[in-house]
């Protein structure tokens, strides 16, 4: 025996030891014990065969192999532990490996004798297709059948019936597959029976097996057992699509969808909380995705019935204070105004928009991201001030968006309290003015009518003599009002919106404000106004809470906010520029 073929022998006994610890996890160890990760590293050579061969093996057994739904097909995977951004990998893609690597993985493959080292070793000479390929995949299969009943691990067992299913199916041996059924089945029985709580490896087993077009006769019975076996309104919600998966009539799969709704409806029974509205919104989104009116009906009605108290949440608050000087200094721009018309002019002037600048928050946003590194891990779900969920985010856009509209809503709250003193400051300092004034004031703007103009003027009078609720109320219509008539004026085409959008209905703020920034409305009014009236991902929602009702005491800062928008929006007009129109102040 020359050197080269002893080292093959000793590295096979390596790995037939090393399948006597009985798992994985364990037999890893033992081969990572004498192979070591740094082996790992550099390209593959045969100038030293000794190395070569410690290589080949240690990079045979740190493939993650697992097997993998993608397209609703189930199939075997082997994976390198390590993929870098620039294509690296380690090991190789088995595909990839050298023809010299592969032929060390046959040699072993001839030595070893455990079913451990056969079959990872066959399984990734059917990979690399090295010689008779089909005959590869059957070794592996049977070996992986075999070390299914000497693993002691659950997880271990259930992995070496998936892989070995897998194989068999890649290579249409349908006997041994349907063997290998077999022991999956009774897998799972036992799984769900046993003494040992082990879900995991019970779905990991039926979600493959209900794929399969001959499935194992007994497999509906296991699904019911499963069902009885776990409370887990998760776990019951996922056996139950399993068995819609399998549903042959609309008779069975609509008691399916609707036994999934009360699953989630009976585990809110049970639950308090966010707990409680989680299962009651899980509940709704399965009766929407059912089609069934009478199941989303249902599933609504129980939701509704939560109320802000019911969910159990803490409230945090803060206070801050500024000093006389700087506070009046804040002031100045309206109190040292020549008049009431040129104090709103700086209202809007001066101070700019309430939410601050796009800069700011974005610089803001990204601090914060930078120093709460587990809020951004976590799920947000922002509620609304029904106490009911509003907003998901469901990707990186809108995970921005929200991020963007927090900072905002944090700089309302400062904000908004001064701009509401400034502008009873202009009354203060510069007495009331007339209804008739107002209504004249306000009809210079290129978007009024008269009656506008006058509904505007109205709206400033309820906020200076005392009744900044109504002057809220009235105020939040006027925005839209403001943003349609520039729409009409830059010619975008408000007919067209409403068909494009939800025909026979107006289009909404949101819609208007994304047509003015197409039009070039500046970034941080635009952000501005969406955040204050109506951001789905955040912010203060005046327009839509105030509309719906949930807003019982409109005070001065949000009515100031409206105000201070409408002027802004009074200001615009269209400008002609290259036959296309935009916003102008």
């Amino acid at each position: 025996m020359d050197s080269a073929d002893a080292q093959l022998a000793l590295i096979a006994t390596w790995i037939d030891e090393a399948a006597q610890a009985r798992s994985g996890h364990a037999a890893q160890r033992s081969l990572g014990a004498r192979i070591p990760i740094s082996e790992h590293e550099g390209a593959f050579s045969i100038e030293d065969s000794t190395a070569a061969s410690r290589k080949a093996a240690g990079w045979a057994f740190s493939y993650q192999v697992q097997v993998a739904e993608k397209e609703g097909k189930w199939r075997a995977q082997i994976n390198p532990y390590f993929e870098g951004p620039d294509g690296s990998a380690r090991p190789p893609h088995a595909d990839k490996v050298s023809d010299a690597c592969a032929e060390i993985w046959s040699m072993l493959a001839e030595k070893v004798v455990s079913s451990y080292g056969k079959a990872r070793l066959h399984h990734l000479l059917f990979e690399r297709r090295l010689g008779n390929a089909r005959d590869h995949a059957i070794q592996a299969a049977h070996a992986y059948l075999q070390l299914s009943r000497e693993w002691n691990e659950w997880l271990d067992k259930e992995e070496a019936l998936n892989l070995s299913l897998r194989l068999a199916r890649a290579v249409g041996e349908a006997t041994l597959a349907n063997e290998v059924m077999s022991e999956m089945l009774d897998l799972t029985n036992r799984a769900i029976s046993g003494d040992v709580d082990a879900p995991g490896v019970a779905l990991r087993l039926l979600r493959p097996l209900v794929s399969e077009r001959s499935a194992p006769t007994g497999l509906s019975t296991a699904l019911d057992a499963a069902m009885q076996a776990y409370d887990s309104p998760f776990i019951q919600d996922e056996i139950l699509t399993l068995k819609m998966g399998r549903a042959t009539n609309s008779e069975d799969r609509d008691a399916l969808e609707e036994q999934r709704v009360q699953i989630w409806l009976d585990a809110a029974e049970k639950s308090t909380g966010l707990a409680k509205s989680g299962h009651l919104k899980t509940a709704l989104q399965r009766a929407d995705s059912s089609g069934k009116r009478a199941l989303s009906d249902r599933a609504a009605s129980a939701l509704q019935k939560i109320r802000e108290e019911d969910l159990g949440l803490a409230s945090f608050s803060a206070s801050s204070a500024i000093s006389r000087e700087t506070f009046q200094e804040y002031m100045a721009p309206v109190t040292g105004a020549p008049g009431w018309r040129e104090a709103l002019i700086q209202f809007v002037g001066a101070y700019g928009p309430a939410v601050g600048t796009v800069e700011r928050t974005v610089k803001a946003a990204d601090e914060y991201a930078k120093n709460s590194v587990f809020a951004q891990l976590a799920t947000t779900e922002l509620l609304g001030a029904d106490g009911l969920p509003r907003f998901s985010p469901q990707n990186d856009a809108e995970k921005r968006e929200m991020q963007l509209a927090r900072q905002e809503s944090f700089m309302l709250q400062t904000t908004a309290p001064l701009l509401a003193h400034a502008l009873h400051k202009i009354a203060e300092v510069h007495g009331i003015p007339t209804e008739e004034d107002l209504t004249e004031f306000f009809s210079q703007g290129a978007l009024m009518t008269p009656e506008l103009a006058a509904s505007i003027a109205r709206c400033f009078i309820r906020y200076w003599t005392g009744d900044p609720e109504g002057a809220a109320f009235s105020a939040a219509p006027k925005i839209e009002a403001l943003s349609r008539n520039l729409v009409i004026g830059l010619d975008a085409g408000v007919y067209r919106l409403q068909r494009n959008e939800k025909p026979g209905q107006y289009p909404g703020l949101g819609v208007l404000l994304g047509v003015l920034r197409e039009k070039n409305l500046n970034e941080s009014w635009y952000r501005n106004i969406l955040t204050i009236c109506g951001n789905p991902a955040g912010g203060w929602n005046l327009r839509n809470d105030l509309a719906h009702g949930f807003i019982d005491n409109a005070g001065s800062p949000p009515a100031a906010l409206l105000l201070q928008c409408i002027v802004y929006l009074w200001t615009l007009g269209p400008k002609a520029q290259d036959n296309e129109a935009e916003v102008e102040i």
